[in-house]
């Protein structure tokens, strides 16, 4: 298993208001944007595609913005992974030191 790199903590802990209020903000954005008017079905047949149309573009860019958004949230839980990974076998790693400790205080 490759080892990863330090974890920069104090640059995460002094981003991390700033992270909490980027999501309040995208969350505030997402609440309130602008919904769009339900197609009127006695409109004409033209009129009414155009409205499907107008839908079906929005629709498609937000579809892609959470595209971004999930690849990113895949990105920061790998980091997240290899970070507990590391973790892990620095625990691992401490108690394993600890167990040959206390047997060569035992045998002493």
């Amino acid at each position: 298993m490759a080892v990863a790199a330090a974890i920069p903590w104090k640059v995460i802990l002094r981003a991390l208001p700033m992270v909490a209020v980027t999501a309040k903000e995208l969350w505030n954005y997402w609440s309130s944007r602008p919904r769009t008017a339900p197609v009127d079905p006695n409109a004409d047949l033209t009129t009414q595609l155009a409205s499907v149309g107008e839908r079906l573009a929005a629709l498609e860019s937000a579809e892609t913005e959470q595209a971004k958004l999930v690849s990113q949230m895949a990105e920061q839980l790998q980091g997240i992974a290899r970070c507990a990974a590391v973790g892990y076998w620095l625990g691992f790693s401490g108690l394993l030191l600890s167990c040959v400790a206390l047997l060569l205080a035992a045998f002493r």
